[in-house]
């Protein structure tokens, strides 16, 4: 409480330090579409433990952590059980274990687009939306709300199939991925707490740093590990609040890629993928703001690639 000279005020204030620390969930993926979720703690290295389920049997949803201080969510994705991609929008509560629930829909049905967030807004793009892969719409949530999606705007390269994303407080980015053409390696950006189309921001320095990679980072600076279907171990960073191209800073300890992000402000961790052609259970830590190469984090429960990645300290909270 405070005095302010004529009454007692009530301050309230919030942590991200669950059992120690920042919790990060990877949830998803294949084989089998799974529906399993595993988290973990990431100032305190060591295996994956047991979350709960996913509502809907997933595999590659939007890639990128969209989620709250206290709330994680997972957008689109491909499901036996819905058609080729779905638009469901499912919301798990970081405290506590136990399964995720239905929260919302899309404007469209997608599967492996990207996303990011801020504290308040989740940002999905379409990815591939049966029967196209060149796709641009961009959708928003707002993730305190149980309500369903709204348009934000396009993309301008209409390529964001097996993109990824990570945010500043302000600034979603969008690394975006394969489209009719093949691979692209263009970034682009938006302005989260408004609405319309994306802007350029720069490029990978290839285009496997794209397609299928894995991005977080702090409040300040974006990070993107791996990808391709080579699978290579580049790790490239970029500067929010400036735009310009990623700048290579450091390697995977193995070549990856379709992991999943995690990510408190000191560590990006990335989580299973392909090494380059069998899943891996692997996960791996990242120094945001040094890079160099990855060092070892633990084990998933199981080895899973596509999976998605959700975390309540990532860079777009502040």
């Amino acid at each position: 409480e405070y005095w302010n000279g004529g009454a007692w005020f009530q301050i309230h204030t919030f942590s991200p330090n669950l059992d120690g620390g920042v919790r990060g969930l990877f949830f998803g993926g294949d084989p089998s579409r799974d529906t399993n979720m595993d988290y973990i703690t990431i100032p305190t290295r060591g295996n994956s433990i047991d979350f709960g389920d996913y509502p809907i049997s997933n595999g590659t949803g939007a890639r990128g952590v969209i989620a709250s201080n206290t709330r994680g969510f997972g957008a689109g994705g491909e499901s036996p059980s819905a058609g080729d991609s779905h638009n469901v929008i499912a919301k798990f509560d970081f405290s506590s274990t136990g399964s995720a629930i239905d929260f919302a829909n899309l404007t469209f049905t997608m599967k492996g687009g990207a996303g990011c967030s801020n504290a308040t807004r989740g940002i999905v793009t379409r990815g591939y939306g049966a029967p196209a892969i060149a796709r641009e719409e961009i959708d928003f949530f707002t993730m305190a709300t149980q309500q369903n999606a709204i348009d934000f705007g396009d993309l301008q390269s209409g390529a964001s199939y097996l993109g990824c994303g990570t945010a500043s407080p302000i600034r979603g980015v969008i690394i975006t991925g394969r489209d009719t053409s093949g691979q692209a390696n263009i970034i682009e950006f938006v302005t989260i707490s408004t609405t319309g189309d994306a802007t350029d921001f720069g490029d990978t320095p290839s285009v496997d740093n794209a397609v299928a990679s894995c991005a977080g980072g702090n409040s300040t600076r974006g990070v993107i590990a791996g990808g391709g279907d080579s699978a290579i171990t580049d790790i490239t960073y970029i500067t929010y609040a400036s735009t310009g191209n990623a700048i290579k800073f450091g390697d995977l300890h193995t070549g990856n890629s379709y992991q999943a992000p995690a990510s408190d402000r000191i560590t990006l961790v990335t989580a299973g993928g392909t090494t380059p052609s069998n899943p891996t259970n692997r996960m791996d830590a990242i120094a945001i703001a040094t890079g160099g190469t990855s060092t070892d984090f633990g084990d998933l429960t199981v080895s899973k690639t596509g999976m998605c990645g959700s975390s309540n300290g990532h860079g777009g909270l502040g």
